[in-house]
């Protein structure tokens, strides 16, 4: 992998609008590490920019939200002559490019972050010390959560049912910052990496996180009068890490584990500054102050600079010159209806505001539109406090707690404007069900539904017409990049017929 001279220079253009002193100093293609980290203001640049990497276009501007991980998903209907339809079929053929970029942006990410790893303990002198503490939490968080990320697209899933895909090969686990190709690891390793990196996490920021439950008096000793640390949904903090190891918890088939961390996130919600229920009369609003994304609800978030831009050809029903536009996403009016479980959903927020109805035949989805100088534009969700309630209620649900479960679900519906589900209908409309409706209203145009149907090995999913699509474990599984077979000696990382 050839990500650690990029990742610099990448890092070091990006900045460029970030930081001005230290670019006094040398050009900008030629600031090295030990100048960059001499100072506070340094490392803030640094954390900066690996959030800014994560914004690309390839990542989560696009291709690991509202693109390629909807698509997968069937989330979206689309013309033939989308440049997705191949993908919509599991035909990866012509994709590769696409998903080559993913991986290695995300791993020009991560050699960011380690490098902001590798220099901290060294220069903790020159940090308050919440500041210390706050940034080493974040970036060990942060590398945890960009692995399973790579763990979630490039590795298999249900293991729960699987146990045997966990000594399979997926994604080197990549901790230093040097030109060593690090070695290809196995699901299990990966895993256990990813565990070490977020107890750690959670280690350095309870009690130093503004976010964390308990602050210590040390916490008082944070100057923040920049504004920094404000927004702590914005930078991977402690409910971050939390959440993320909920995740990893459930992806593992460790409904218990996973169980205690929801249940304490939502015990500990109405503590967490900034962190409420979006109201009605904010999704309402005129387009400068209307909240689409439901902002107030983020755990953790990237705000991307020109999002709207890089999804408009997609999510917005524009004309192309005088031709309709090809590429656009969109549900017919039927597809909508039935997603929001019409007509008992048509109050439904996420149906009501969140749709532009203005053709008649086709509705596209507005919830990451934005006007100039719009308050809540460019925010994109990467984790929201709705998926504790979900994680919560699917394992209240396994364990036959259905009551349980559906208060939890209620709860959420009653801030998406609907009505509570009840347990009336055994046998038709169980818990897991309704936490997948969920899914698919929630997360629309976010990517995490293709990961829910990979960890539980769903087999036959729904389209936006809720035709069902069958899917086999493989198409699940990104192929790593051919490069990193011939040239860095990986292992395919797909399981071939004759070994299944």
């Amino acid at each position: 992998m050839k990500i650690v001279k990029t990742g610099l220079l990448i890092l070091t253009v990006i900045l460029s609008c970030a930081c001005q002193d230290w670019l006094d100093v040398q050009p900008k293609t030629e600031v090295k590490s030990d100048l960059l980290f001499e100072t506070e203001n340094g490392f803030k640049d640094a954390n900066i920019g690996c959030y800014m990497l994560m914004g690309s276009k390839s990542l989560y501007g696009k291709e690991l939200t509202s693109g390629l991980m909807e698509v997968l998903a069937r989330q979206w209907q689309m013309e033939v002559s989308s440049s997705y339809a191949n993908i919509l079929k599991y035909d990866y053929e012509g994709a590769e490019a696409m998903i080559n970029s993913i991986w290695s942006e995300v791993y020009t990410t991560l050699a960011n972050v380690n490098n902001i790893l590798e220099n901290i303990d060294e220069k903790q002198d020159i940090f308050q010390p919440a500041v210390y503490h706050i940034f080493k939490g974040e970036a060990l968080g942060l590398r945890a959560f960009l692995h399973f990320e790579l763990l979630r697209m490039f590795g298999y899933g249900n293991l729960e049912n699987h146990p045997e895909y966990l000594k399979l090969k997926c994604i080197p686990y990549v901790k230093t910052y040097n030109k060593v190709i690090t070695e290809q690891h196995s699901v299990e390793e990966a895993l256990a990496f990813i565990h070490q990196d977020l107890e750690a996490a959670a280690a350095e920021l309870d009690g130093y996180d503004p976010w964390s439950p308990s602050p210590t008096p040390e916490n008082g000793d944070l100057v923040d009068s920049e504004g920094f640390f404000k927004n702590r949904m914005t930078r991977f903090n402690y409910w971050a890490v939390q959440a993320t190891l909920a995740r990893v918890y459930m992806w593992e088939g460790k409904r218990a584990e996973a169980l205690k961390i929801a249940r304490h996130f939502i015990d500990n919600q109405a503590n967490i500054s900034g962190l409420a229920w979006v109201k009605e009369n904010d999704i309402t609003a005129e387009d400068l102050y209307v909240n689409r994304t439901f902002s107030t609800e983020h755990i953790f978030r990237l705000d991307i600079t020109k999002l709207y831009d890089e999804n408009l050809k997609s999510l917005i029903d524009q004309k192309d010159g005088p031709n309709d536009n090809y590429q656009k996403f969109y549900h017919t009016v039927t597809a909508a209806k039935k997603r929001f479980d019409s007509p008992s959903g048509d109050s439904d927020y996420r149906y009501v505001y969140l749709y532009d109805k203005s053709e008649s035949t086709k509705y596209t989805n507005k919830k990451f539109k934005n006007v100039e100088g719009a308050t809540y534009k460019n925010m994109m969700p990467l984790i929201r406090m709705t998926e504790m309630y979900y994680i919560a209620a699917e394992c209240l649900g396994a364990q036959g707690k259905d009551k349980e479960a559906f208060d939890l679900l209620n709860t959420v519906r009653f801030y998406r404007g609907i009505a509570p589900v009840y347990d009336l209908k055994a046998g038709e409309d169980d818990v897991q069900e309704q936490v997948e409706r969920e899914y698919r209203k929630e997360f629309l145009g976010e990517g995490q539904l293709f990961y829910y149907y990979k960890r539980l090995g769903v087999s036959n999913i729904p389209d936006a017409e809720e035709n069902l699509v069958k899917i086999q474990e493989n198409e699940y599984v990104l192929e790593i990049p051919e490069d990193e077979i011939n040239t860095a000696g990986r292992e395919p990382n797909r399981i071939t017929k004759e070994e299944e």
